[in-house]
């Protein structure tokens, strides 16, 4: 299941970039076709799937042991799951 989050979670960033560069290049080329509140979905879905593109990633790589610098804010969602 996480396999096919991960690939939905790329697929959804990969989308986002895709409208968001569209939009940066209708809005330098003087014709902005992209609403603002559309726009300002784009930026959240690219963000959030990035976001858990990172923290699955992070994930994995601490059950390994290969993590070398921790981000507080991960460890402490993992550590939540594993406690309760």
């Amino acid at each position: 299941m996480r396999a096919l989050l991960s690939w939905a979670a790329f697929a959804a960033a990969v989308y986002a970039f895709s409208g968001l560069w569209a939009a940066f290049r209708g809005a330098f080329q003087g014709r902005p076709a992209t609403p603002p509140g559309a726009f300002l979905g784009l930026v959240v879905l690219f963000l959030l799937s990035l976001g858990y593109l990172a923290f699955i990633i992070y994930a994995a790589d601490r059950g390994a042991g290969r993590v070398r610098r921790r981000i507080a804010f991960f460890d402490r969602i993992l550590d939540r799951g594993q406690h309760g």
